[in-house]
């Protein structure tokens, strides 16, 4: 891990944020932050409520936890491994706007995202009181800036609920300016052209991945066994909400859930750790291939290991481990 942050000066570069995410603990229901901090569009699908610093390089986090989600909460009413990613995609890019001096309107490219729960997230009670959040500890662990505007960072965090440690996460991640974002990419489909419809091919089954709309499925058919096409559709708001010119991660974080969930079919998988590597942008133009490989130790340790590869490259390689629920 690394030890030391180079190039920190958030003073100068500090974002405002709303009262939300200052003083004392908000009373319930807890008002997300600015949508626009966390990259959403919509305020439901904010999860940090609160931002508290404690010096340049160590923050707090609090993420609220949704009842109902149909990405974010199993069937029986627990958190998923989706919401805990979502939850330190998001608290992210909060503490890059509001305390790194990362503009609005830059572009993260994430390479990698970890998680591990040491024990479950207790569900959440009828009546949910702010020691039901989830909270996150984070330390910037690397900030590498070019002139006054981070360009890569590495930040660590604890994870806790109920006021009690439950596990760990980590992100790594590179910045780039619009201008030059443009630059590397160019002018390509967008998921408001039109264009990613054109490559929208039939699911799989919504029922043999754990859900219920068709919307919400990121997986066909494919020929050879343990092997399925990536799907997006972009008129799903929850995965697009904004328009995009490539596979969002969000996606690419749900397709190897539902993969995992195929590969130990009929049961449904729980992922208590995940490590995710992101090696390319995953375009709408061609098939992106998602494998499974799935293994369960003697001992009833089960993992699985979720690739993505697209135009004869790997894309991006998820390995989780966890326990199927029958």
């Amino acid at each position: 891990m690394a030890s030391t942050v180079r190039g920190i000066h958030t003073e100068a570069h500090r974002a405002a944020l709303p009262d939300i995410t200052a003083g004392k603990t908000p009373s319930l229901p807890a008002l997300p932050v600015e949508r626009t901090l966390v990259h959403r569009a919509r305020l439901r699908d904010v999860l940090p409520t609160r931002l508290r610093r404690h010096d340049e390089t160590h923050f707090t986090v609090s993420v609220r936890r949704p009842r109902t989600h149909q990405l974010f909460v199993s069937p029986d009413g627990r958190s998923t491994a989706s919401m805990v990613l979502e939850a330190i995609r998001q608290s992210t890019l909060l503490i890059s706007h509001a305390e790194l001096g990362v503009p609005l309107g830059h572009h993260f490219v994430m390479w990698d995202l970890c998680h591990r729960l040491d024990t479950e997230l207790p569900a959440l009670p009828t009546e949910a009181t702010p020691d039901d959040a989830l909270t996150l500890d984070v330390r910037v662990v690397d900030l590498r800036r070019r002139g006054a505007v981070p360009a890569s960072a590495h930040l660590e965090m604890e994870l806790r609920a109920q006021g009690r440690p439950i596990g760990s996460g980590s992100i790594r991640f590179q910045i780039t300016s619009p201008a030059a974002y443009t630059r590397i990419r160019g002018q390509l489909p967008s998921s408001e052209t039109g264009d990613a419809l054109t490559t929208l091919t039939e699911p799989v089954q919504p029922s043999t991945v754990h859900h219920t709309r068709t919307c919400d499925v990121v997986l066909s058919p494919a020929e050879g066994p343990g092997q399925w096409q990536l799907r997006a559709d972009p008129r799903n708001e929850l995965f697009f909400d904004h328009a995009n010119d490539h596979v969002p991660a969000m996606v690419l974080v749900e397709a190897a859930q539902q993969a995992a969930h195929l590969a130990f079919a009929p049961g449904r998988f729980v992922a208590s750790s995940s490590e995710m590597r992101f090696s390319r942008y995953v375009e709408f133009a061609t098939p992106c291939t998602v494998e499974a490989h799935p293994v369960t130790d003697e001992d009833g340790t089960t993992s699985v290991s979720v690739t993505g590869h697209q135009d004869g490259q790997l894309a991006f390689v998820v390995r989780f481990a966890g326990s199927v629920v029958q």
